[in-house]
């Protein structure tokens, strides 16, 4: 399927390929110094990275530091830690973005290689170009969260197994296993390179890397296994929903149902939001827009599976089952960008191998053309606000959202105003504690108010924070507040929506 340079010129045209791959690489490394974001991603997760690395840096060991206790942490592999420990000598946040840009940009560069072994030239062009400018890989090249690192290790895995020689394999099977070392979801890549392997009858390389692949998941079951007793990242699978876990378990049909629903989703709604960036998350253009795309990389799939079912294929298959199975409520843009290299050029692929007469080859380059106008036009609306961030964090006035801004400085409050032993439980106790330096935890996700109660006792709180960037803190945290308002105390409030802190006082002292 790879379209083979002609012999006269062909050095030529390898060099023109390369280039081209190289500018759009720059091209989006240019973008995102215009897009940059300075600030924390308000999800939680970032912080809980920097925490991490923190951790390793001063000698901790792989703890969460800001869980009362600090624990070892289960659930997040260290690939990612390890390198902001790094960059942590140099400064956190600044340093670790930047890093995040690179590793995206990296991977323009690279789908455009893996493409030209897998599809062809034309369709690895197409999709290199179209990622360069594409909105959502944009935003998360300033995000410190797992999805940068993790893209460009799956590309490269894809790209050095089409190698075809024993060093590309050992290539391959060591990006695999930093995959998998960057985010469990990574075990797609990890088996689906034996099995393609054993597929195309390489038996003994396939038995090598199955023997890797298995050492590599048993050692980190083994580690969960030994550092604690709750259950890990894969075992929110089967919730029906993790924020009420007092919904109890999926059945067979219910996990077919979520099959459905989230394939739907993800086609309808998230691909569409991948392409074009943030807008409405429905619409009937957005619609068939992700119809078209997925259909035109399923047709692609199907035609790269009948020449040959390589690794590239295989992984398709098994990322595509596994984000299809996820819970519904963690159906977002998160779960299928890994997979969006692989989107497109499959898709592109299909469109390159439809017949066009000569006169209606312009159609091919076309549609990216018409594609990578969106994600331009995204870039270009929202450069002056980003200037605007950049400019005021330099002043010293970081531009979080509100409700973020005002949680920051109730726990910058916090820093300046409780006991370095304080406990303060909160929605989100990573960012709360990477401001303040105080531990804490989430409060129970119940309705019953004295479970929440309880809870917060077993957690060994004295602080409780009514925030507004969550609405399960209204729908738990409120209710239970109010059963028993005898045992708080008001100490803060302040921001704009307003963020509380209350003193919790021990059950003992409760006045009936």
């Amino acid at each position: 399927m790879t379209d083979q340079p002609p012999a006269e010129g062909g050095g030529r045209i390898r060099d023109a390929f390369g280039l081209t791959a190289l500018g759009f690489a720059f091209l989006h490394f240019l973008l995102g110094l215009l897009v940059f974001e300075p600030t924390l991603f308000p999800g939680g997760d970032n912080a809980g990275y920097l925490i991490l690395g923190e951790a390793l840096r001063n000698g901790e060991g792989y703890r969460d530091l800001y869980l009362p206790g600090a624990p070892l942490h289960i659930r997040y592999p260290p690939l990612l830690p390890v390198m902001l420990a790094a960059l942590g000598w140099i400064g956190n946040v600044l340093p670790a973005k930047f890093a995040m840009l690179i590793c995206t940009a990296m991977t323009v560069w690279a789908t455009a290689h893996l493409g030209r072994r897998w599809v062809g030239d034309g369709p690895a062009l197409a999709a290199s170009g179209l990622l360069a400018v594409n909105p959502t890989l944009l935003e998360y090249g300033h995000y410190i969260l797992s999805e940068a690192p993790f893209v460009l290790l799956i590309v490269a895995a894809l790209w050095l197994s089409q190698r075809g020689d024993g060093r590309g394999a050992m290539l391959a099977m060591g990006a695999a296993v930093a995959a998998f070392a960057t985010r469990t979801a990574g075990m797609t890549v990890l088996i689906a390179l034996p099995v393609a392997w054993l597929l195309a009858r390489r038996y003994r390389r396939a038995a090598w890397t199955t023997l890797v692949a298995i050492g590599v998941l048993a050692s980190w079951a083994l580690y969960q296994s030994w550092a604690s007793d709750q259950p890990g990242y894969l075992s929110f699978l089967l919730l029906v929903d993790p924020y009420s876990p007092e919904a109890g378990t999926v059945s067979l049909a219910g996990l077919v149902g979520r099959g459905a629903e989230n394939t739907w989703a993800h086609v309808s709604r998230v691909l569409p939001g991948i392409l074009l960036g943030p807008g409405e998350s429905s619409g009937a253009g957005r619609i068939l827009l992700g119809l078209a795309v997925a259909s035109a990389a399923l047709w692609g799939w199907v035609r790269a599976a009948r020449r040959r079912l390589g690794a590239a294929e295989v992984f398709t298959l098994l990322y595509a089952g596994l984000i299809a199975l996820w819970p519904s409520v963690w159906t977002d843009q998160r779960f299928l960008l890994p997979l969006l290299p692989a989107i497109l050029l499959l898709a592109f692929s299909a469109l390159w191998s439809f017949p066009l007469r000569a006169s209606g080859l312009w159609l091919r380059p076309a549609v990216p053309v018409v594609l990578a106008i969106f994600g331009i036009t995204w870039v270009m609306t929202v450069i002056p606000g980003r200037v605007a961030c950049s400019a005021s964090y330099r002043a010293g006035r970081p531009c979080d959202v509100p409700a973020s801004a005002s949680l920051y400085a109730a726990a910058r409050w916090a820093r300046e105003n409780t006991s370095d032993d304080a406990v303060i439980a909160n929605r989100k106790p990573r960012l709360f504690y990477w401001y303040s330096g105080r531990r804490g935890d989430v409060y129970p996700f119940s309705a019953d108010a004295g479970t929440v109660l309880e809870g917060l006792d077993a957690m060994g709180a004295s602080y409780v924070v009514v925030d507004q960037v969550s609405g399960t803190t209204g729908r738990y945290l409120v209710p239970a507040i109010r059963s028993s308002p005898s045992r708080f105390e008001l100490v803060y409030q302040g921001g704009e929506p307003v963020t509380t802190i209350l003193r919790l006082r021990p059950a003992s002292a409760e006045v009936e």
